[in-house]
């Protein structure tokens, strides 16, 4: 079983490495096209749309991870049942929600993005992702439930990418408004989606069956639904709240701005995703043994590799800092801002010498105490940034990412080495 999770995780990673290096091409080449204001109300309205999406989908993707795969070994009509309840509950929420937002999205743009002009057409637009992401996440997290990341990486990625990149320049030949762009996005997400269900409909499951047992989710089921959706909520505010304060109280260029330099950083925090993509499985099966020395072993070997790989590379860029961020602004509007990229990048150098803590966290048993450290973080960078961005601006929102993202990990250090001594 182990094999199978690394071998399918295997195929996670090639994935990932294909759609990271076209995926960072394509935003590119968008924010050249668009500018950084318009790139910056593209990126707000996401963030509302992710907001939309962690309420509406009550966490119901990880619901489907933790008892799809034991239902559809034990009682199938339980994990039918399952889907299908999911899938109605999806279907008649996203007609609502699009519902609602067709006739408020004009007071959405007029009360609370009021630094935002003409926004409410391109927020309605984008909120179409909220209902197809909880699409998207029901229809994945079968397939990782049945162990199937083979097929997620197809057609979630080798042909969703493409495509998107294709449609994205063939549009921007003729236009260059961000509009277009998200056209060819929702075009894309249909197609993988339509796609997906069509290929576990016809392997798996038939998912169009009208016959479908009534049975009860189960107090288990609930109990453990809304502890998740609590979590998310959580985690949401924890990682999110600064580009949603930011995208409210400040013009969109500074969002822009804002998006830039995370975009640019995630550089270095690429090889740290995918090596815990590896080894949470590994993790999680060293804690049940109980086996704390080779734990403690992996921990060491993993935050080397992640350090002699990535440092380097951090390096390269806050070098070539200048020439970065013109690839971004060819007018040179972006140079001004390159002591915040710096700054942050440096942050990130400090942060990755810890290590995968997060992960070592949640697949060791220490899940309260890691949503403890988030709900902390939630409180405190939310009420920070309500408080000192009106008055420092982009200044505010990139002190308070760096300081708490290394707040952040030197409490993970400490629950890691109090509970479990490595």
């Amino acid at each position: 079983m182990l094999k199978l999770i690394v071998r399918q995780a295997n195929w996670g990673i090639i994935g990932s490495v294909f759609a990271f290096v076209v995926g960072f091409f394509v935003k590119t080449y968008v924010i050249r096209e668009v500018g950084t204001s318009e790139w910056g109300k593209y990126a707000t309205a996401h963030t509302f749309t992710m907001f939309a999406d962690t309420i509406l989908s009550l966490g119901i993707p990880l619901v489907i991870l933790k008892f799809f795969p034991s239902f559809m070994q034990s009682n199938r009509e339980k994990a039918k049942f399952l889907i299908h309840k999911f899938l109605k509950y999806a279907l008649i929420i996203s007609i609502l929600f699009l519902s609602i937002m067709f006739f408020s999205s004009s007071f959405i743009d007029k009360y609370i993005y009021v630094n935002i002009n003409n926004f409410s057409y391109l927020l309605l637009i984008i909120s179409i992702h909220a209902p197809i992401s909880i699409f998207m996440g029901i229809i994945t997290s079968m397939y990782r439930s049945v162990l199937k990341i083979r097929e997620i990486i197809i057609f979630g990625t080798f042909v969703s990418v493409p495509l998107r990149a294709f449609l994205t320049f063939l549009v921007f030949q003729f236009s260059s408004e961000i509009v277009y762009f998200v056209f060819a996005e929702l075009l894309t997400q249909f197609v993988v989606i339509f796609l997906l269900y069509y290929n576990f409909h016809r392997k798996e499951m038939n998912l169009l069956d009208g016959n479908v047992p009534k049975l009860e989710l189960g107090k288990d089921v609930v109990k453990y639904a809304k502890n998740i959706y609590l979590n998310s909520i959580i985690v949401f505010f924890s990682g999110q709240s600064l580009a949603f304060v930011l995208g409210i109280m400040l013009p969109p260029k500074m969002m822009g701005v804002y998006s830039i330099i995370l975009t640019i950083t995630a550089l270095t925090l690429f090889l740290n995703k995918n090596l815990r993509k590896i080894f949470a499985p590994v993790i999680s099966k060293l804690f049940s043994e109980q086996n704390f020395s080779e734990l403690n072993l992996l921990y060491k070997k993993t935050t080397f590799m992640i350090n002699l790989l990535t440092i380097p590379f951090s390096i390269l860029i806050i070098f070539f800092t200048d020439d970065i961020l013109m690839v971004f602004a060819k007018d040179g509007s972006l140079l001004e801002y390159r002591n915040y990229l710096i700054v942050v990048m440096i942050a990130r150098i400090i942060s990755l010498l810890a290590g995968n803590t997060g992960s070592f966290m949640l697949m060791a048993g220490l899940e309260k105490q890691s949503l403890y450290i988030e709900s902390v973080k939630a409180i405190l960078i939310t009420g920070l940034a309500l408080y000192l961005v009106e008055d420092y601006g982009l200044l505010a929102i990139v002190s308070l990412y760096i300081i708490f993202m290394l707040l952040s990990n030197l409490s993970r250090l400490f629950f890691i080495q109090k509970n479990i001594n490595i």
